[in-house]
């Protein structure tokens, strides 16, 4: 993961299809059951009968094939959280130089905050683990790694822990991510199975400050000593 390349624009959307309400759907239907069980393991006569439709070849009527439900799910919500970051960071870099604290939390709250017309926040981030754990180059060449945004993050970081070797600064930043996406993970799923109801600690504020806490720690930690 190369937290140094450029930011790479997010791939364009794909066209509107037919039949946008049978689309979203399965879009929504899919999403689920690949989040929860897997990608493999999710067949597309499944996604039917779970969007309650009746035509079995739907899925390819609507997307093509698996693959291509797969990259659209994947560019629905990048895309959704993209531009939210994208609108913290120009009104952040509109005040001058932000501090470390705020690049973090704008880095951070649009994972929280983001909504889509199928339901993202419910299910994107188990969907995109099981997505990079079982078709990784797919992920790879669906979602750049380093949406604007992104770099637009990873550049701050590295001017504000400097003189820190850019080296350390990238590792930091991966392990910071990671922490991340493990985190929202649980929280997106434990706030799914309280059907959205408050949850007794995903819902407080303190666990979204922990979270921010978490990802500023990962990046300002003592340095390891060698033994």
């Amino acid at each position: 993961m190369d937290v140094t390349a450029a930011p790479a624009a997010l791939p364009a959307r794909m066209p509107a299809a037919r039949g946008s309400a049978t689309r979203n759907e399965l879009k929504r239907a899919a999403r689920r059951l690949f989040a929860e069980r897997g990608i493999a393991a999710v067949g597309m006569r499944e996604v039917v009968e779970a969007a309650g439709q009746r035509n079995a070849a739907a899925v390819h009527y609507h997307f093509g094939s698996k693959d291509d439900l797969l990259r659209e799910l994947l560019i629905d919500g990048a895309a959704l959280m993209d531009r939210e970051r994208r609108a913290l960071f120009d009104e952040l870099d509109a005040r001058g130089e932000p501090t470390l604290d705020a690049v973090v939390r704008a880095l951070v709250l649009p994972n929280i905050q983001f909504r889509g017309l199928t339901g993202e926040h419910e299910t994107y981030f188990r969907f995109i683990v099981n997505v990079q754990n079982e078709r990784r180059q797919l992920f790879r060449d669906t979602v750049p790694e380093h949406s604007e945004s992104f770099g637009r993050f990873v550049d701050h970081v590295h001017r504000l822990l400097a003189p820190m070797p850019a080296a350390e600064v990238k590792q930091r930043i991966l392990f910071a991510s990671l922490a991340l996406q493990t985190l929202i993970a649980a929280r997106e799923a434990s706030l799914d199975r309280a059907s959205g109801s408050d949850h007794h600690f995903w819902s407080r504020p303190d666990a979204l400050a922990g979270m921010i806490d978490a990802v500023h720690a990962i990046l300002i930690g003592p340095r390891a000593v060698a033994a």
